[in-house]
């Protein structure tokens, strides 16, 4: 069966292989689709010279469009791309990739300068008949006009000038450049300081942390949280408003901070005289990840590193040094905010050792020196993980929004724009061939185009954006839902149930455990303490729930002949169960759904946590009495 690769993995493939190719050239790939056809454009300022790319994108290409038959001929090239981490080859749904080449302003300046000394100080923008040939820097200009031969130098002197001189510079600075094997972390320097202040705008604020240094622990014992966006540890609630609250947690946390041995310096506004401080809380366990490794000190390679607390890292890369894509093979991603590569969803989970091992020996066949190290007894908590998802996903919905906003921004003003230029054009106006008029007329109709293709676009993108900002901003919601949070309960039980029975000796989830090994009960001990915190932590959100009036049903609130609402309908009870009611099955297109009013002989079960409400059967029939 033939194999097909997707126009998208086609155009990351070709957007890789430029880069690759050639370093320091900025390219845009983009993907089109038409009737039954896709196509790849691809874009460039300066740079190398549109053979040598399509040198590049040829064997790419799926199909060619032939004239003489006017249909597309399909050819015989395979592509091989890397689609979540596996290798796949295939033909190219790809059925042409066109280039287009432009040349920056200095490019063209200096074309212009070549072009008016050869022809005597000219102007080669001023209004003139057809040039003849000329002889610019070992090359004959065509017999053209004026801006068709500066085009010429731009392409064949200028720009092949500098694009050399780039790549030796490059090739130069490669050669000068220290590559650093590991990154240094940062260690704690108490001597250095943090700064805490207060602004009405910012609210009290804690800067000059590093990881590692100790204040982590002490400022979230006193309210801090930490804002990925603004890299700072800040208080909630502060934030023009001068809170006494908020201070006395600051001026309490500086005091923690300088028992500690680290040096503050506090900007704040003095409190009242007569105001005490709370006594300082213990302070929360320290995170630092790097502290008991077994990493030697003087190791200059790739370390894999991993730990509950902080998921699987890969540090030591450099640019350029042939790991990238070793590890984007086996699933990892750049991170900007940590300065290394990561493992997604690996965080308080087990070690994945069998992707350890693998991307260890792939990176060692490359050349690269390799050390791994595993700390399963570095975690953290599950409400303090829960605490961090839930501030990430405020984060992605402030950020989202943004971006929505910006992109309905940008889809009006391309309307309007488009508006504007065919306010100018007379209704039913049509393009005057040979008149003077002709160029200026299908310019402003490809502009009009242009503007509505963009505010298309853009709109969509702007519903893209908000659609997620929604997502996320009730993700809390959405997790603390009490109907989900009492299944996940009952799931967690299950799991608690079947941990206790490997720890046991016995099987459990369609397995067993060899439990003479000592790492395997660690392993399973740590699991069984992670699903009893997990429990600990929903039944304290089920309990909350409760005290904000919040009903959970029970089979202590029905009997036999009530009704039972589910999903936006009524249904009569027909037995009470431990777990779930017993009601009338049948499609659910009526309101109340009773033995009388069943369309099937079946019957369903609905669970407590999916009930919604009750009403007695005396209530219903008279409901349905005013209704008839």
């Amino acid at each position: 069966m033939t194999q097909y690769v997707a126009t998208k993995y086609v155009s990351a493939e070709l957007r890789s292989r430029l880069k690759a190719e050639f370093p320091g050239a900025k390219f845009s790939v983009r993907t089109g689709t038409g009737t039954g056809s896709a196509w790849i454009s691809v874009s460039w300022t300066d740079g190398p010279d549109t053979e040598a790319v399509s040198r590049i994108a040829g064997p790419l290409h799926g199909a060619h469009w032939d004239g003489s038959t006017d249909s597309y001929v399909q050819t015989n090239n395979e592509v091989t791309v890397t689609v979540d981490g596996k290798q796949i080859t295939g033909k190219p749904i790809v059925d042409g990739i066109n280039t287009h080449r432009d040349f920056s302003d200095d490019v063209l300046a200096e074309a212009k300068a070549l072009w008016s000394a050869a022809f005597d100080g000219a102007d080669p923008d001023a209004p003139g008949p057809i040039r003849d040939t000329a002889y610019v820097c070992g090359k004959h200009l065509p017999d053209t006009w004026a801006p068709q031969q500066v085009h010429f130098i731009a392409r064949e002197i200028v720009a092949p000038k500098r694009w050399k001189a780039a790549q030796a510079a490059a090739k130069g600075s490669a050669k000068t450049t220290a590559k650093s094997r590991r990154k240094a972390p940062a260690k704690a320097d108490p001597g250095a300081g943090i700064t805490i202040s207060y602004t009405a705008e910012a609210g009290v604020t804690v800067t000059g942390t590093t990881f590692g240094d100790g204040a982590a622990p002490v400022l979230r014992t006193h309210g801090f949280d930490w804002s990925r966006k603004a890299a700072h540890w800040y208080v909630k609630g502060t934030r023009g408003d001068q809170s006494s609250a908020g201070l006395i947690a600051a001026h309490t946390a500086a005091q923690a901070l300088r028992t500690a041995g680290i040096t503050v310096t506090a900007e704040l506004p003095e409190l009242p005289a007569d105001t005490v401080l709370p006594a300082a809380p213990d302070p929360a366990p320290a995170e630092d990840v790097e502290a008991d490794d077994d990493v030697p000190e003087d190791f200059a390679g790739i370390v894999l590193r991993h730990s509950r607390a902080g998921g699987t890292l890969a540090e030591g890369t450099a640019r350029g040094d042939g790991s990238a894509e070793i590890l984007r093979g086996h699933r990892f991603r750049w991170s900007r905010n940590l300065g290394c590569w990561y493992l997604p969803h690996s965080r308080d989970k087990a070690a994945d050792r069998f992707t350890l091992n693998a991307l260890a020996e792939a990176l060692r066949e490359a050349g690269h020196t390799v050390h791994v190290t595993v700390r399963e007894d570095i975690a953290r908590s599950f409400t303090e993980a829960e605490a961090e998802r839930e501030e990430r996903a405020a984060d992605r919905a402030e950020r989202f929004s943004d971006r929505a906003d910006r992109a309905a921004g940008a889809s009006t003003a391309a309307f309007a724009e488009a508006r504007r230029i065919g306010s100018g054009i007379p209704f039913g106006q049509p393009i005057l061939v040979g008149h003077h008029s002709e160029k200026r007329h299908r310019a402003a109709l490809d502009r009009i185009d242009s503007n509505m293709r963009k505010g298309i676009d853009e709109g969509d993108r702007a519903e893209h954006w908000a659609g997620r900002a929604d997502a996320a901003a009730h993700y809390e919601q959405h997790r603390k839902d009490p109907g989900r949070t009492l299944r996940r309960l009952k799931e967690l039980e299950a799991t608690l149930r079947g941990l206790e029975k490997l720890l046991a000796g016995e099987s459990a989830f369609g397995s067993s455990w060899d439990i003479t090994k000592p790492e395997n009960v660690a392993e399973l001990t740590r699991r069984h303490a992670e699903t009893a915190d997990q429990m600990t932590h929903w039944r304290e959100i089920i309990a909350k729930a409760e005290a904000d009036g919040v009903k959970l049903w029970s089979r202590a609130d029905f009997a036999k002949g009530d009704y039972a609402r589910s999903r936006g309908r009524w249904y009569e009870v027909l037995r009470v169960n431990g777990a779930s009611l017993t009601v009338p099955g049948g499609p659910d297109v009526q309101p109340v759904i009773d033995r009388n009013t069943r369309a099937y002989s079946w019957d369903d079960r609905i669970p407590y946590d999916d009930i919604k409400g009750r009403m007695s059967a005396e209530d219903m029939a008279a409901r349905l009495a005013l209704k008839s």
